[in-house]
């Protein structure tokens, strides 16, 4: 069976809230498992991503149509590499403005991708009514809340729903500022920190979680698929073969 392609956009309206990071972390985590995967940073500024992973990561400006036919062209160019959007403040409402005009989301699934909104939440107010309003315009679209700790102290998870009721948010515990400050070290790799030392550490502690709710939430899409399969056309199933 082929596996979905999942599109990870990770985006907020907000700045400093820790979106390169979970980006970061995504990329090495599809690299250690083998998969092909490939990034694009459309910070509006400096691109970290971009710096950090210059032959996996495509830095694009969005600030014009075509670079808006580039990045999009791109999402939707190949169903077998898992892509990795790092979505800056700036282009934050001009790329869904587009993605929910070209209708992205449906035709991402008709080529068997789907896309995943990973939503960085904070307490603005402000905030939790742009998710809701995100997920009412591009409603076949999955959105997962990320509870990031260090931006959110009490996380409201009635402000930020989930789109399907198996998909929980995602949390991110705080991070020292000590190792905050080596995570920022430009040669560090999450993955080579894991595999070289033992599993009592704070970065362990911090890692583990997140990435058990990543394979939890590909497992979920790859049963959707599954469930899909064998029930065949119905009322619960679209016909690009994903559960409604």
């Amino acid at each position: 069976m082929l596996r979905p392609a999942p599109v990870y956009i990770i985006a907020s309206p907000s700045q400093k809230v820790g979106k390169t990071l979970i980006a970061r972390r995504l990329i090495e985590f599809f690299q250690a498992r083998g998969r092909a995967v490939e990034g694009y940073d459309l910070q509006a500024r400096k691109s970290a991503l971009a710096e950090r992973f210059p032959y996996l990561v495509r830095s694009i400006d969005i600030g014009d149509t075509r670079g808006q036919m580039k990045v999009f062209d791109q999402l939707l160019a190949d169903n077998t590499t898992t892509k990795i959007v790092d979505l800056g403040s700036g282009p934050f409402d001009q790329f869904f403005a587009v993605m929910d005009k070209i209708d992205f989301v449906a035709e991402a699934r008709q080529r068997f991708i789907e896309p995943i909104v990973l939503f960085v939440a904070d307490p603005e107010t402000e905030t939790a009514r742009t998710y809701r309003e995100l997920q009412r315009r591009l409603k076949p679209a999955i959105f997962v809340p990320i509870d990031n700790e260090a931006v959110s102290v009490a996380f409201a998870a009635r402000d930020f729903p989930v789109s399907r009721i198996e998909c929980g948010a995602i949390r991110v515990a705080r991070l020292s500022p000590l190792v905050r400050r080596v995570v920022d070290w430009p040669n560090f790799s999450f993955s080579a920190y894991i595999a070289e030392l033992d599993g009592q550490t704070q970065m362990h502690q911090w890692i583990c979680p997140i990435l058990s709710k990543f394979r939890e939430l590909e497992l979920q899409l790859l049963a959707g698929r599954l469930a899909s399969s064998l029930s065949g056309a119905g009322s619960a199933v679209d016909q690009s073969g994903w559960i409604s």
